[in-house]
């Protein structure tokens, strides 16, 4: 078996923030907060993959061996996370040992990012630049989230990544809706509002003239023949070293099932997990992984086949997930 593509771990599922589209704080008292234990972490079989990312549903730096973490996987592969930006300056030289630093930031507006995450957006941008302004350093992405009371400063969050010295910006879709509350805040749909594709191509041409790469997120909604997520080649381990196929159908709660608002419905699929981490070769090869699998695989070999006589739809855990729909 060739190289896979990158292993999502999960290593704590803890954060100081309760921003409001997490789930985190949606689930609130069902919630699990722990940190993966070292032993679960070392059994992962990073030498199979190009890229790991050391972020799930939490904060990464809040785990007290992050950086010998980073150093485990970083002998076998690329390595990056996400951030919530708070912990940069007390974690700089594990960061620095990092292929990719992402840090969410949920608006170029001090109240409105503070009104989302809790935290001063001028505290967030100094701890950014003490890791811009180092010579060798990762790659740093701004992550933003396109909501209908955002997207109007995006053009502004690459007028932020350019001070805060980033190299790229990604604009991305509240593709998870936890929670009837959240419904209707999300800018993609099947057609899409103008305004929102006019402030995607304002947020573009800003990044053109200075420089930083942009990736925004479709935000019409059109079957994908395979998700983002590619499970393909993809996978992610939890939090207690399970295996699934991506954290969209994991979520470490004390329920069996996944709550899901799709379409402005509720949903509840079940979490999927195809074995333990420590035996990782076994779970891979199993006839229910590859079946599961083989689903996606079908479905992109229409590609290359000029008469395609079998095209399989998703799998039911998957199709009442936004992602599964190019978002």
């Amino acid at each position: 078996m060739g190289k896979l593509g990158f292993v999502q771990v999960e290593v704590s599922t803890k954060c100081q923030l309760n921003c409001m589209m997490c789930p985190k704080s949606v689930f609130g008292n069902e919630w699990i907060a722990k940190d993966m234990e070292m032993e679960v972490f070392e059994s992962i079989p990073f030498k199979k993959f190009r890229y790991a990312h050391l972020q799930g549903w939490g904060e990464p730096l809040l785990h007290p061996k992050i950086g010998e973490m980073i150093e485990v996987a970083k002998e076998h592969c690329k390595v990056g996370l996400t951030t919530n930006g708070i912990l940069i300056d007390r974690h700089l030289e594990d960061i620095l040992n990092l292929d990719l630093l992402a840090i969410s930031i949920a608006s170029a507006s001090a109240e409105d990012h503070k009104a989302v995450r809790g935290f001063e957006l001028e505290k967030l941008k100094e701890k950014i630049k003490l890791v811009s302004e180092q010579d060798k350093r990762p790659k740093i992405v701004i992550a933003t989230m396109m909501l209908r009371n955002t997207v109007g400063k995006l053009p502004e969050i690459v007028d932020l990544a350019h001070e805060c010295g980033a190299d790229e910006v990604i604009a991305n879709n509240l593709d998870y809706i936890p929670s009837e509350n959240l419904v209707d805040i999300e800018v993609f749909g099947e057609n899409p509002d103008p305004g929102v594709l006019e402030q995607i191509k304002k947020a573009e041409k800003k990044a053109n003239e200075l420089g930083i790469n942009f990736v925004a997120k479709p935000v019409k909604l059109e079957e994908a023949l395979v998700c983002a997520e590619d499970p393909i080649k993809n996978c992610l381990i939890t939090v207690d070293g399970r295996i699934a196929p991506c954290v969209y159908l994991h979520l470490p709660t004390k329920l069996d099932s996944i709550v899901r608002f799709f379409r402005g419905r509720k949903v509840e699929v079940q979490k999927l997990y195809f074995g333990e981490v420590s035996k990782f070769d076994k779970v891979w090869k199993s006839r229910e992984y590859r079946n599961f699998r083989a689903v996606f695989e079908k479905r992109l070999s229409i590609l290359y086949e000029p008469f395609p006589l079998d095209f399989p739809p998703i799998p039911e855990v998957c199709r009442s997930c936004y992602k599964a729909f190019s978002v």
